[in-house]
């Protein structure tokens, strides 16, 4: 990869409301100076403490991607992490009003939408990438996430399998760039299967969820909601996947190949790779 760093010219608002716990959201996103990354800052507290955007203050593995230090977390961070990395800004401040960020419209368009709107900004210093030099593979009962050498930059080949149920089985390979990733992956939506629901609704979950920032998966494929690609849960997850990759710290040369994979293994690989990372710098 050869460019220089990047941030945004100026500064930005998004208000709503949260996926997990329907409560009103404010997040502002403000330019940041070279070698910063990307910085959470939860405005809200008069300390306002910080959590870096890495592998290391990864809180919760599971529904979402949340982000802790200081016993202070910022939840629901991967679409918004997921754009940056899209648009290749690697250094900007956050700052969040509460626990949970907007989830605008169950995809990273509209954090694309914003990152563009504040306009993105070139700063002196360049990037150095993290090649992928051998394969590292993570595995979580029958989901896998593996990284190989792909010296031409990210490409992602990701399968989401549920056999003859839901959605059955979609696989989706793509160069990543800021072309494929507006048009291709960013748009795509957060989604839910059914039988899922009363679970996430009897632990006080998804009430900030509408049709319009989410789509129902049904047992017979049927999906509630409109869909801006016949494979939009598979192009999900790449979004979900480039916005956990993103807490690596730097952006990658590799091939990601993903069978069943989600937060868990996304966080596992990542953290991996950034123990990696200052294991060579350490040398």
């Amino acid at each position: 990869m050869s460019r220089s760093q990047r941030t945004i010219r100026e500064p930005v608002e998004l208000e709503g409301r949260g996926l997990f716990n329907g409560r009103k959201a404010r997040v502002t996103l403000l330019p940041a100076s070279a070698g910063r990354g990307i910085v959470f800052v939860r405005a809200d507290r008069a300390e306002r403490p910080e959590i870096p955007a890495l592998a290391s203050s990864v809180a919760d593995r599971s529904r979402w991607t949340g982000l802790q230090a200081e016993r202070v977390e910022v939840r629901m961070v991967e679409h918004l992490l997921s754009a940056a990395y899209g648009l290749g800004v690697d250094n900007l401040v956050v700052e969040t009003w509460g626990e949970e960020i907007p989830i605008g419209d169950g995809s990273a368009k509209t954090y694309v939408e914003l990152l563009l709107r504040a306009g993105i900004e070139t700063l002196e210093v360049p990037v150095v990438a993290l090649d992928i030099r051998e394969p590292v593979r993570v595995r979580e009962e029958n989901a896998t996430l593996t990284a190989l050498p792909n010296p031409a930059g990210l490409k992602v080949t990701y399968t989401l399998d549920y056999g003859d149920r839901f959605v059955g089985r979609q696989t989706l390979t793509l160069d990543i760039n800021e072309t494929t990733y507006v048009e291709s992956i960013a748009p795509a939506r957060t989604y839910v299967l059914r039988p899922e629901i009363q679970a996430f609704l009897e632990q006080g979950l998804g009430s900030g969820a509408s049709a319009e920032n989410l789509l129902i998966v049904d047992e017979d494929g049927s999906i509630e909601g409109d869909r801006r690609y016949q494979d939009e849960c598979v192009r999900h997850k790449i979004v979900d996947m480039l916005g956990d990759l993103s807490l690596i710290g730097r952006p990658l040369n590799a091939h990601m190949v993903g069978y069943r994979s989600g937060h868990t293994t996304n966080h596992e690989l990542a953290q991996r790779l950034r123990e990696g990372l200052s294991r060579v710098q350490s040398v």
